[in-house]
Parts: C-alpha cells; structure tokens; sequence
C-alpha cells in the first residue's frame, strides 16, 4: 500500500519529490563526510598519543652569546644512557621548498620511536660520527632518489643515505608516514650557524621507560657550567602536530544541515497534503482513522528518507576519490554511519511529517464532500 501510495505521488507531485528526496540525500552525503572527519581525527589522535616520544618535556635554552655547537652537544653529557634528545623547529632545503625534519640526539645507545617497514634505524656510532643517513616515512618516497642499489633524499647540497622507512604496511598512518628523522649531529654546517645565531634552542627530551625529571637537573648544571649566562626553561611536552578534535563545531555544522534539509522536506509536505485533501477526505469516509492516516504518511517519508539514504551514500562511494582529495582525508562507510543512517531515517519521517500530519487530522469528510 505504502509503495502505491508513494508511486502515485510520484507521478503527482514529481518535481516536489525530486526536491525532497535531493535535499535529504544532500544532507545524508554532508552528514557521512562529518562523521568520517570526526572518526579520522580521532584516529590521528590516536596516531598522535601512540607514536609522540615518552615522558617528554619541552627544554627551552637562551644564550647570551652565540653558542659553540660541540659545547651545545656536552650539555647532554651523563643523562640517562635511554634519553634522548629532539632538536625542534628544524628544517632542511629539498627542491624548491623547506622540509621539516626531525633531529634526534643519543649519547650512549639508540631508542627506536617509530615503526620500520624497511631497513634499520641508525646506530650510536652513525650519531657519534655524524654520518649523514636519514629514516623516511613512507609518503616520502617519492622525494627519495635512487643510485644503483642506494636510496638517498637530498637536503641542499648534502645527500642523505635512506637506511630504513617509517610506517605501517596496509596502514596510514599520518603522524609518522611524513617524518624525516636524521641524526641531530649530521645537520649541514649552515643550518647549524643558522640555528646558532638565533641564540635560542628548541629541545624535547625524552624517555620510553621513567621520567626525565633528572636528566634535566643534569642538563641544567651542564648549560651552567659551559653557557654561565644562559637561561634555560622546562615546560610540559607539546606536540608541533597536535591534532584536536573540535566535536562541538563539526556536530553543529552537521545539525545545521540537516535542519536545513528538514524544513525544505515540510514546506514541501505541507504543500503535497494540501494537494492531497480530497483523498485523506474519501479515506476517513471509508473508514480510516486519524492514526492510520499519520501512519501512512510516517511510512512514505520513512521510504522517501530510506531512498534518500541509498542515493546519499551510493554519491559518496561513487565520487569517494574525487571528495576524499577535495576534503584531504579518507571517507569511510562504517558501523557509525550505518547506525547514523537508520536514526536519520525515523527522524527525518517524524520531524516531516509533524505539521502535515496535523493538517491531515484537521482534514473532516463532510468539508470535503461539501466543497466537491
């Protein structure tokens, strides 16, 4: 019955059940796009908590004068043979642009922090002798050049031997899958006098397994005894990727559209239960009752909402390359946006049909007949 009543509709009002139906699924599209943006930024979070150095606090130096760069490498001395040491805020010239790079420092032995999909990390002798050897994350690749049976990234002038590569295989992983990671002690000469005559340093220290509360007390007492004047300030670790999830504006931006949606699906209604007096007008005078008439209406917008759905999602698997490079991160449909879809379905048909169903019950045979 339900599928009749919808076909003659259709044939009816068409343009109005175009409408309706383009508006829902523009909204059930807009809305899956939301989800998945909130699940993908949960899932850096994720990324980002599982991959960002332990125990980690952001160290803060200021020289008085410009700094000898071997001295900047004793303050370092006697910490924890685990500790290591990040050089913030670095980057290093590749093709046309700047790279950001991650400088890591060991003084006796060589935490691996990140996943290998190929080759090894580096080793205390490569950091010790300042070898140039670089670890690539595996969206970096394509910056990679190859020389017989070696893979190197240039950086400026220098030439980086890529020895291993960050990643996940089968996964994404953006919070690793851009790193460079190089030695702190390879960096070229100018990017040193660089970073020196800012008469500041950027630093985390770390630790996988306990605090680093003593490795700065070390550090501290070192920086007094070979920078006298130099001034040095410890603060919690902050991530220079962090990702935040703003919840709160993604689910207003997706209620907004979808309200939206809904106040065109019962302008639109409204209309078609005007159109539709005469029948709702013969159906009571067979017999039916007000609730069987609401009951009709729930179903249709519930079938129209359900059509809706399927074109929305059909949209989205069919331009899903075409959205997911426009938007810049993947679009899914998972148990989330199904769910989502079957709530949208039995709301869009009760907010629908509140004031139509109104109109309807209102509706008496006898004005019907009297004005036929």
């Amino acid at each position: 019955m339900i599928f009749y009543s919808i076909k003659n509709q259709l044939k009816a009002h068409p343009i109005t059940t175009f409408f309706i139906v383009l508006g829902l699924s523009l909204s059930v599209l807009m809305i899956s796009v939301g989800i998945s943006s909130i699940n993908y930024s949960q899932l850096l979070e994720q990324e980002q908590a599982r991959y960002q150095p332990r125990h980690a606090v952001s160290v803060d130096i200021t020289f008085a004068k410009e700094p000898n760069w071997q001295h900047i490498l004793e303050l370092f001395e006697s910490i924890d043979p685990q500790t290591g040491v990040i050089l913030e805020d670095v980057t290093l010239p590749h093709r046309d642009a700047m790279m950001a790079v991650t400088p890591e420092y060991w003084t006796k032995e060589v935490v691996e922090r990140f996943p290998l999909m190929q080759g090894r990390y580096f080793t205390i002798k490569e950091v010790r002798r300042g070898e140039k050897v670089a670890l690539v994350g595996k969206e970096r690749m394509e910056d990679v050049i190859i020389e017989g049976s070696e893979q190197y990234l240039m950086a400026g002038r220098d030439k980086y031997k890529v020895i291993g590569i960050i990643g996940v295989k089968g996964k994404k992983t953006r919070a690793i899958d851009y790193q460079v990671v190089i030695p702190m002690t390879s960096l070229p000469a100018d990017t040193i006098n660089k970073l020196t005559s800012t008469k500041q340093l950027h630093l985390t220290i770390h630790n996988p397994v306990k605090d680093t509360y003593p490795d700065e007390k070390i550090i501290r007492n070192n920086m007094e005894q070979l920078f006298p004047e130099a001034q040095m300030d410890v603060s919690p670790y902050m991530s220079n990727t962090m990702f935040h999830v703003e919840l709160s504006e993604r689910l207003s931006l997706m209620v907004m559209i979808y309200l939206l949606a809904i106040v065109n699906a019962i302008n639109l209604t409204s209309y078609w239960i005007q159109e539709r007096t005469y029948e709702i007008g013969i159906k009571k005078a067979f017999g039916y009752s007000n609730y069987d008439i609401v009951s009709m209406l729930f179903w249709e917008m519930c079938l129209i909402s359900s059509t809706s759905v399927i074109i929305g999602y059909t949209i989205q698997l069919a331009f899903n390359r075409v959205i997911e490079q426009w938007i810049d991160y993947p679009i899914n449909i998972s148990i989330t946006h199904l769910s989502t879809a079957v709530l949208f379905v039995v709301l869009s048909a009760a907010l629908t049909i509140i004031i139509p169903a109104i109109k309807a019950i209102k509706i008496q045979p006898v004005d019907v007949m009297n004005r036929r």
